[in-house]
C-alpha cells in the first residue's frame, strides 16, 4: 500500500473513532434510547462503513450490534490477510477434538471475513471444516451430505468418528 493510501486509511479510522465518541456523548446529553443511538450512528456513516450495514440486517435498530460490527471490521482490518492465510492452511491436529477444531474454524472464518454476508460465512465455515479433516473417509462422507451449517457438519463428523471407533473396539474384541 502506498504512503498516501496508508495515511488516508489511518485518517478514516480516526474519523470513525471520533464519530463513535461524539455519538456516545450526544447519547448521554440527549438521554437517547438504543434505537436513537443506532439511528444517529447510521445517519453519520459513509462509504465502506455504510456498506457494512448490508451484511448485518439487525443493525438498523440495535446500536450494540452495529458498534460490534464496525469494531470487528475496522479493529483488525490489517490482520484479515493473516487470518485468511490461517484459514487456508488450518488442519485438524491429531490430539484436537472435532469440537475444538470446529470452534477454531468458526473463529478464524469470522476474523478473516468480517464484512461477508452470513450465508457466505456459513458456506465458507462448512467447506473449511471439511477441508481440514485429517481422516479422508470422514471428510468424504461429510462432504457428500452437503451440510448447510458447520454445526450440522460437526454433528455428522462426530457420528462417523463414533461409529468408526465402535467398529475398532468390536473388531478388536474378537
Amino acid at each position: 500500500m502506498k504512503k498516501g493510501q496508508e495515511d488516508m486509511k489511518t485518517d478514516q479510522e480516526e474519523l470513525k473513532e471520533d464519530m463513535k465518541t461524539v455519538r456516545q456523548y450526544e447519547a448521554v446529553v440527549h438521554n437517547w434510547r438504543e434505537e436513537d443511538k443506532a439511528t444517529s450512528l447510521i445517519a453519520a456513516l459513509r462509504g465502506e462503513a455504510l456498506e457494512l450495514l448490508r451484511t448485518i440486517p439487525e443493525a438498523s435498530s440495535n446500536y450494540v450490534t452495529l458498534i460490534s460490527a464496525l469494531e470487528r471490521r475496522y479493529r483488525d482490518a490489517h490482520l484479515q490477510h493473516v487470518y485468511q492465510a490461517q484459514l487456508r492452511s488450518r488442519r485438524r491436529r491429531f490430539e484436537e477434538t472435532l469440537q475444538q477444531y470446529e470452534a477454531d474454524i468458526s473463529r478464524i472464518v469470522n476474523l478473516a471475513c468480517p464484512t461477508v454476508p452470513a450465508e457466505v460465512i456459513k458456506q465458507l465455515s462448512v467447506s473449511s471444516f471439511i477441508e481440514g479433516l485429517i481422516d479422508p473417509e470422514i471428510g468424504h462422507l461429510v462432504r457428500l451430505a452437503r451440510h448447510r451449517t458447520i454445526s450440522e457438519a460437526l454433528a455428522h463428523a462426530l457420528e462417523i468418528e463414533a461409529v468408526k471407533e465402535a467398529s475398532r473396539v468390536v473388531s478388536g474384541s474378537r
